[in-house]
C-alpha cells in the first residue's frame, strides 16, 4: 500500500510541464504505481486545458510562428502520466542479484531496459549506486540498491531529496516506506535508511545537493564517493 505521495506543488508543476526533468522523472515513476495520483494529474490537465480555452486569442505579427518554430531544437519531452494499462504492463527486469524488479518507463528508457546496463559504484557491503544520464540536468539522479538488511550511513541533507521506491522497503526513525512511495527530505533533515531483511531495496533518488555523512569515516570518504559518481556520470552510466 502506498502511503507517501507527491504534494500539490509537484503534481501541479508536473501537469503543467514545469518540473526539472529529474523531478518529473520521479513523479512519473510514482504515477506508474499510484492510480490516485494519476487521476489527480489527469484532472489538473483538464482544468488547465479548460482555462487555456477561455483565454481570448491575441493577434500576432506576421511570421511570428515561423520564427518561434525555428528556435525549437527538438527538446526532450517530459515523461507523461501513464495509463492504467501501462501500469499493469510494467516490464520485469533482473538486476545484478538476479531477482526481478519492475522498472517504470522513465527509468527503463534511461537504463536501456535493464539495471544490469547501468554503471554501478559499490560503497561498502550494503550499498551500490548507479547514476542516471539526464542531459543538461543539474540535479543528481541515481538508482540506489541497498542489500537486504543493509543500513546506509547516517547522513544529513544539504538540499531537497526525492526518493521513489521501486522494489522492497526501508525504514528510518520517521517510518517505513514501501514500493511506490514518494518520499521527500528537505535541507537540514538527517536519517539512516535501513532495508528490510526479506529483500533488497531499490530506489530512484534525485538530489538537489550531495548529502553530508554524519560519521567521520564516511566524511573522509566523501570526496572519493563524489569522484566515483561523477566519473560514472561523465563517462555515461549505460553501456
Amino acid at each position: 500500500m502506498i502511503s507517501y505521495h507527491p504534494d500539490s506543488r509537484f503534481l501541479t508543476d508536473f501537469a503543467s510541464a514545469n518540473l526539472p526533468m529529474a523531478q518529473a522523472m520521479c513523479v512519473s515513476a510514482h504515477l506508474e504505481f499510484c492510480g490516485k495520483c494519476r487521476a489527480h494529474v489527469h484532472q489538473l490537465k483538464e482544468i488547465g486545458g479548460h482555462l487555456l480555452s477561455q483565454i481570448p486569442p491575441v493577434a500576432v505579427e506576421a511570421g511570428s510562428f515561423e520564427q518561434l518554430m525555428s528556435k525549437i531544437a527538438s527538446p526532450q519531452p517530459l515523461p507523461t502520466a501513464p495509463s492504467a494499462q501501462a501500469h499493469n504492463a510494467l516490464t520485469s527486469i533482473a538486476p545484478k542479484s538476479g531477482k526481478e524488479t519492475y522498472l517504470p518507463r522513465s527509468v527503463r528508457r534511461l537504463s536501456n531496459g535493464s539495471l544490469q546496463n547501468l554503471g554501478w559504484a559499490q560503497f561498502g557491503k550494503a550499498l551500490r549506486i548507479a547514476p542516471l544520464p539526464i542531459a543538461g540536468e543539474t540535479l543528481e539522479t541515481s538508482i540506489y540498491d541497498i542489500k537486504a538488511g543493509g543500513q546506509m550511513p547516517e547522513h544529513e541533507h544539504r538540499g531537497e531529496e526525492i526518493t521513489v521506491l521501486l522494489k522492497g522497503s526501508f525504514s528510518d526513525a520517521d517510518g517505513t516506506y514501501s514500493r511506490g512511495d514518494f518520499v521527500v527530505r528537505n535541507a537540514g533533515e538527517a536519517h539512516q535508511p535501513t532495508a528490510t531483511q526479506d529483500t533488497d531495496c531499490i530506489c530512484l533518488v534525485c538530489l538537489e545537493r550531495p548529502v553530508r555523512p554524519r560519521g567521520w569515516f564516511y566524511r573522509l570518504l566523501e570526496p572519493y564517493i563524489q569522484y566515483r559518481l561523477h566519473s560514472l556520470k561523465r563517462n555515461g552510466a549505460t553501456h
